[in-house]
């Protein structure tokens, strides 16, 4: 196959481009990081690049991240939640090799999900689990603003970019509408991508350590955006998401548990006019959308026991069903249909794991934030980016909770010692019962003509 010279010196410009990056991510991985968080919020889908698979920008960037930063790894400890992601992603590439699957699923899950997984859980071990909240933050406040000012204006700037992928582009490149409002979407492609990743920031920005004041006033920012999505299960997480910070949240201070109750107390009082005028002025589609997501439990008894179920099929216009159904609106569900039964059940468990975890009151920010989202993983699938930032605050919680677990048993073992070491001065210091008091046991210790350290006896 012959290569044109255009095409030749791209690829060569793209390799020098990523070697530069490279090298600046390896020794600034702060700056590696952060610049995958503005590629994942503000660059969209369809602007890749295709070398036989279509990379998405996020992906990337993400793979020269991985390829160039310093992990750490032989000081990397692991803890249950690092086995149990192990053995879920090997769940699904399995059938890759035992049969079942396709290129284009295990693509997906090294790319969308193994890969944001991994910054998440290695490379926040070397810029700090707080900053990557701190990053978090002021990302997607400014994602949030971008979806305000889509609102006001009726435009969105992110239609405009260059449709590398003319297919993604058809598809991701309407804006939606519901009774009589655009829904905002910024880079996403889609409201409901848009509003749940950003309904996933909002427990990490009041988990940062900004100041209290600044912290509310982002979570507020971020809230609006996610409301100006009219995306339901957004909404929903975002409200899961602020609940579960004011009352389980541990590190919280009291000030800002009230700050928090006051400013989204009125954000509540604002926004729920806006969202029920234009839920009734959409009339049955809302109740016609939910109806289409009961209907896919029909297809849970179709799912294998490990890799494609049989109900996959591809019509001869080259689209993939699943039965009657065209897009599969449950990533619950999606995950049973393409990877099998292991993969479900090892997904659920880390869910409920994580439920357990933040119900005990031991959650960090990002644990609660994968919490909120049960919602719209039981509804939505994992579209566009959104895919990409979901899997990256799972790595995000799972390097947290495996953190706090080590420095908890640093801590008992450091109380177990210094309770010993007080036992044993304890035990050196009590009375002989054969003399029946203290001073003996002092006196003793003095020199053999009978001089103790107390003094002639």
């Amino acid at each position: 196959m012959s290569i044109s010279a255009s095409t030749l010196v791209v690829a060569l410009l793209g390799a020098a481009g990523a070697l530069a990056l490279g090298l600046v991510f390896r020794h600034r991985p702060r700056v590696g990081v952060a610049v995958w968080l503005l590629v994942v919020a503000l660059i969209p889908v369809w602007t890749g690049v295709t070398l036989k698979f279509y990379f998405m920008p996020a992906t990337v960037v993400a793979m020269v991240l991985l390829v160039f930063v310093k992990h750490r790894l032989g000081e990397l400890r692991l803890g249950l939640p690092d086995y149990l992601m192990a053995a879920f992603m090997l769940s699904c590439l399995a059938p890759i090799v035992t049969g079942g699957a396709t290129l284009s699923t295990a693509f997906v899950v090294i790319t969308s999900w193994l890969f944001p997984y991994l910054i998440g859980r290695l490379v926040a071990g070397l810029v700090g689990v707080r900053w990557l909240y701190g990053a978090v933050a002021v990302v997607f406040t400014v994602v949030a603003v971008g979806l305000i000012m889509e609102m006001v204006t009726g435009w969105n700037p992110f239609l405009a970019f260059p449709d590398r992928n003319p297919d993604l582009f058809s598809v991701w490149g309407d804006l939606q509408t519901r009774g009589a409002v655009t829904r905002s979407e910024g880079a996403f492609g889609h409201s409901i991508a848009a509003g749940s990743a950003t309904a996933m920031a909002i427990p990490m920005a009041l988990g940062s350590r900004f100041r209290p004041w600044l912290r509310c006033a982002m979570a507020v920012v971020m809230g609006i955006g996610v409301v100006l999505t009219v995306s339901r299960v957004s909404i929903a997480g975002a409200v899961i998401g602020v609940v579960l910070v004011l009352f389980l949240l541990r590190e919280l201070a009291p000030r800002i548990r009230a700050g928090l109750i006051l400013m989204f107390g009125v954000l509540a009082a604002a926004a729920l006019p806006f969202v029920l005028r234009t839920l009734r002025s959409a009339g049955d589609e809302a109740t016609a959308s939910a109806g289409y997501r009961g209907s896919l439990l029909d297809l849970v008894p179709g799912i294998s026991v490990l890799g494609m179920s049989p109900l996959a099929r591809k019509s001869p216009d080259g689209k993939f069903f699943f039965g009657t159904f065209r897009s599969i609106d449950s990533q619950l569900i999606l995950t049973g249909l393409q990877y099998g039964w292991f993969a479900l059940i090892l997904g659920l468990l880390g869910l409920l794991a994580a439920v357990l975890i933040v119900i005990s009151r031991r959650g960090t920010a990002a644990t609660i934030a994968v919490v909120a989202q049960i919602p719209a993983l039981a509804t939505v699938a994992l579209i566009t980016q959104y895919a990409d930032f979901f899997w990256f605050v799972v790595g995000l919680a799972v390097c947290g909770q495996v953190s706090e677990t080590l420095a908890r048993r640093g801590l008992e073992d450091t109380a177990g010692d210094l309770a010993n070491a007080s036992a044993k001065l304890s035990e050196r210091a009590s009375p002989d019962p054969r003399s029946g008091s203290l001073t003996a046991i002092v006196s003793r210790s003095g020199d053999s003509s009978g001089r103790g350290l107390l003094g002639e006896q």
